[in-house]
């Protein structure tokens, strides 16, 4: 009996290489498998195996990093919760007093936290850079240059290939005095397109906190497409800001995209989400959800929030909870109220749905919600009592610390797969590899 090729296999989440013997003699290798064995193989080995996979051969190699593997492992990875982990970018203070960011992968199982590591940082990344969003594997972030005003540098970066990518300069030279723009970064399936949306908006005067009666509303748009490496200025209009009666939104939908810092952009259903306000009345209540459909490129309102009926709206932060949209909104106008309730909009679409699910309500510290994870799990960070940053379990009400204790300060966060979606050009081996593995599939 002759011992010809060799097989991988899982075992306990670690590749074991085992020899088969060859029952019908001949040359025989493992790259001989199926192509569609092969893949199955591949998509359930740990990332790390799989990058080692790439240097056994040539023929595994092309196979990896084929489009048409990378989209599956995509959609495996994205389907599968144990291999979702969340991403918190902080920036933390050494013992110098001087801060550095920091990019953390958190891993849950089992209402437990199983891992804490730092994201893998490419050479361009070694700067302070503000995260703007994670779609299938890809972080897209902020450069913060001295001098420079944020968001003019943008970069796409893969950190398991260590990949990135610049993006070109904007179209739109928008003035030093505006509110902050807002950036969202996504995926549209229908079209297999990567985009980074940048929204801009100012008053015609200058003014950022009391603008002048006869003063205008500016909104401009505009998208950047991986495909493409370029930027399109969308159509938009600037319409006086006359009061409160904007808030219809119905006839003047481009008036509300009021943005603040802080803003959330949640992606939903195709479309990105946010709070927004009537840029012109800072004491009106009223509250507007609107959404920007990544593939159609246009504006949408999705519900007015009724001020009457959700109280403090307008202090409110989205959430994409349990596949829903949902509402996170303190007890009291304050800063950063101990207490709040989380609203869920149970029919997409339909205002008239919205639903108080949960009630939070904090004993003791002054832990704010940050954002949804997944099982349940809400990410808070607590920068009073014991500067911790843990998740709460909105339905058992347990902690599930992340850490305590430590000099740091909460950026951003959001949920992330590892993938090996390229961020540079398509190569020729890749697009080869790709025609090879339609064949045999």
């Amino acid at each position: 009996m002759s011992f010809r090729y060799i097989l991988l296999s899982l075992l306990r989440g670690m590749v074991t290489v085992m020899e088969l013997p060859n029952f019908h003699g001949g040359n025989q290798s493992l790259s001989d498998l199926p192509v569609e064995v092969l893949c199955e193989i591949f998509l359930k080995l740990p990332m790390r195996s799989l990058l080692s996979c790439k240097c056994v051969c040539k023929s595994f190699d092309e196979l990896i990093k084929s489009p048409t593997f990378i989209a599956s492992h995509v959609n495996h990875n994205s389907s599968s919760k144990t291999n979702t982990s969340c991403s918190v970018s902080i920036l933390v203070i050494d013992g110098n007093y001087r801060d550095r960011s920091e990019h953390i992968l958190i891993g849950t199982k089992d209402n437990s936290v199983t891992s804490i590591r730092r994201v893998r940082q490419s050479n361009p990344l070694t700067i302070p850079t503000s995260v703007i969003g994670s779609c299938n594997g890809l972080f897209c972030a902020s450069l913060e240059m001295i001098g420079e005003q944020w968001g003019s540098h943008i970069i796409l970066w893969n950190p398991v290939t260590r990949d990135n990518r610049y993006l070109p300069k904007p179209k739109i030279d928008a003035p030093e005095r505006q509110l902050f723009p807002v950036f969202a970064f996504g995926y549209s399936p229908q079209s297999n397109e990567y985009k980074v949306v940048r929204f801009i908006s100012y008053y015609s005067s200058g003014n950022i906190t009391l603008p002048s009666p006869s003063d205008v509303f500016i909104m401009q748009i505009e998208v950047y497409k991986m495909s493409t490496d370029s930027w399109t200025v969308l159509d938009a209009k600037a319409l006086p800001c006359d009061g409160p009666d904007h808030m219809s939104l119905e006839s003047d939908p481009f008036l509300p995209l009021h943005f603040g810092h802080s803003t959330r952009t949640l992606f939903l259903k195709g479309a990105f989400h946010w709070l927004a306000v009537n840029p012109k009345n800072v004491t009106d209540v009223c509250v507007a959800v609107v959404a920007f459909d990544l593939e159609r490129e246009e504006l949408k309102l999705n519900s007015i929030l009724e001020p009457r009926r959700i109280l403090h709206a307008k202090k409110g932060q989205l959430e994409v909870i349990n596949d829903l949209l949902g509402l996170i909104v303190p007890h009291s106008p304050t800063e950063y109220p101990p207490d709040f309730d989380i609203w869920l909009m149970n029919d997409y679409g339909n205002r008239e749905s919205w639903t108080k699910h949960y009630v939070v309500e904090q004993s003791t510290g002054f832990a704010r919600p940050c954002g949804y994870f997944k099982d349940d799990l809400l990410l808070m960070v607590d920068n009073d009592t014991d500067n911790s940053l843990f998740f709460y379990n909105l339905h058992t009400q347990e902690r599930m610390y992340i850490f305590k204790y430590g000099q740091f300060y909460y950026e951003h966060s959001c949920s992330y797969v590892e993938t090996l979606v390229p961020v540079s050009k398509r190569n020729v081996v890749a697009e080869n590899a790709d025609k090879v593995m339609n064949r045999q599939c």
